[in-house]
């Protein structure tokens, strides 16, 4: 009897542990993608609201320029058309240097987000006066009621001639 010869049969193909590492490759990749897809639209959501306080702030200080005397300026009276401009009694502090008045404080909704503005101003020499306008918002998700709310903020300051 002629003895048979053992064939090894080696089965090529793919085990269990190489379909493991495959899935967690794929898992940690599409994990990171999500998480830069998400953190991206969050900083563009919070880069765009920052820009609508800057250019809120700047335009209610170039308006506020073109007054000569800075207790007349009244921005609800200029803007009352164009922009949802109401008075608010609460607004942010003034700036830390002394000798700033206070002309007023005043709640924009634009974009559907609610901007608080306080606009206060002092002669700083004779002849120059420093126009100063402190924007905040909030950019958690929640309501915004009135300035407390308010976890950012920004300082604009113009300076005009008397």
């Amino acid at each position: 009897m002629v003895g048979r010869t053992t064939q090894s049969c080696l089965c090529r193909g793919i085990s269990l542990v190489d379909t493991m590492v495959s899935v967690a490759i794929i898992s940690v990749a599409v994990i990171g993608t999500s998480s830069f897809r998400y953190y991206a639209a969050l900083d563009s959501r919070k880069a765009a609201m920052q820009i609508t306080a800057v250019r809120t702030a700047v335009l209610l200080c170039e308006s506020w320029r073109a007054v000569a005397d800075p207790n007349a300026y009244d921005p609800t009276g200029y803007f009352s058309t164009d922009l949802e401009l109401t008075e608010c009694p609460d607004g942010t502090d003034l700036p830390d240097e002394e000798g700033f008045t206070r002309l007023g404080a005043y709640k924009l909704v634009l974009n559907n987000h609610s901007y608080y503005a306080t606009l206060s101003w002092k002669n700083v020499s004779a002849g120059m006066r420093a126009l100063n306008v402190v924007v905040a918002w909030a950019q958690r998700d929640q309501d915004q009621d009135d300035v407390s709310n308010a976890d950012e903020s920004l300082r604009v300051t113009a300076y005009t001639l008397n």
